[in-house]
C-alpha cells in the first residue's frame, strides 16, 4: 500500500487506464420507453463512461492540520518523545467502482436533431451537442467529489459533453407513415464508489525533518452517484 501511495503522490495525476462500459448498438424495431411509454423506432446509447482506474487525489483536510502536535524541542525529554509527527495531507484513493443498477431512469435535456421524409435519407445540418454532469449524492469534501468524479466519469470536472458529427446519416425506410424525427437526451446510470483514505504526516526529530509516513485508514465512505450518458432515439409521424 506503502509504494501504491508513493506512486502516486509522485505524479501529479494518475495514468488514465480506462473501464468502459460497452452499450448496446442501435435496435432498427419498435421500442418503447419504460419509463414515459413513448415508442421509440431506433434507440441507442452513444457515450460510454471511461472512469480511471487507481484514481486518487490530494486533500489536505483543515481539520487535521489544527490538530497537529507541536514539534518536542525539550532537550530534558528522551530521544524518543522528541520524535514528532505533523500531519501534511490526504490521499484519497478508488478502492472500488461499480454500477449499482441498470434500469433506465427518466430521459433529460431532449434535443431534436434531424427529420427524415420517408423513404430517404438526411444529415444534421448545425452543430448538435448535449452535456450533463455526474450526480453526487450526499455532502462531501472537495477531495472526496474530485476523486469520484475521476473514478466514474475520468474527468475532473465530471461533465459528459457528446457531439453529434455532422457526417452521420439518418434514414426512414418506406414503412414509416411520413416522416421519421430523431432526438438526443440524457439518462443517468447509478453507480457506487469506496474511497480509501491515506494520511500523510512529516516526521520530525526535534525540529529535524526525518521521514515521510503513512497512515492508512482504510476505507472511510462508500460515494453514490448517478453518471450521465448520451442516448438517441427516434420517432415515427
Amino acid at each position: 500500500m506503502k509504494k501504491l501511495v508513493s506512486a502516486l503522490l509522485a505524479a501529479a495525476a494518475p495514468a488514465v487506464s480506462p473501464v468502459t462500459t460497452a452499450y448496446a448498438a442501435v435496435t432498427e424495431s419498435e421500442y418503447t420507453d419504460a419509463v414515459s411509454g413513448i415508442r421509440f423506432s431506433t434507440f441507442s446509447i452513444l457515450s460510454e463512461h471511461r472512469g480511471i482506474t487507481d484514481a486518487a487525489v490530494q486533500y489536505t483536510d483543515p481539520q487535521f492540520k489544527q490538530k497537529s502536535p507541536i514539534l518536542q524541542s525539550k532537550l530534558s525529554l528522551p530521544p524518543v518523545e522528541q520524535i514528532s509527527e505533523i500531519y501534511d495531507h490526504s490521499v484519497y484513493s478508488d478502492a472500488g467502482t461499480s454500477i449499482t443498477g441498470m434500469e433506465p431512469s427518466p430521459r433529460e435535456n431532449d434535443i431534436f436533431l434531424v427529420s427524415t421524409a420517408r423513404g430517404s435519407s438526411n444529415t444534421i445540418t448545425e452543430p448538435k451537442q448535449i452535456s450533463a454532469s455526474l450526480q453526487i449524492s450526499g455532502v462531501h469534501n472537495s477531495g472526496i467529489a474530485s476523486l469520484v468524479k475521476l473514478a466514474v466519469i475520468g474527468t475532473a470536472s465530471g461533465e459528459l459533453i457528446y457531439v453529434w458529427p455532422n457526417s452521420k446519416v439518418y434514414t426512414a425506410p418506406e414503412t414509416v407513415p411520413f416522416h421519421r424525427d430523431y432526438y438526443g437526451a440524457v439518462q443517468y446510470v447509478p453507480y457506487s464508489t469506496q474511497v480509501r483514505q491515506t494520511d500523510i504526516y512529516k516526521q520530525y526529530y526535534k525540529s529535524i525533518y526525518i521521514r515521510e509516513v503513512q497512515h492508512d485508514r482504510g476505507i472511510v465512505e462508500t460515494v453514490s452517484s448517478k453518471a450521465p450518458k448520451t442516448i438517441e432515439y427516434s420517432i415515427d409521424f
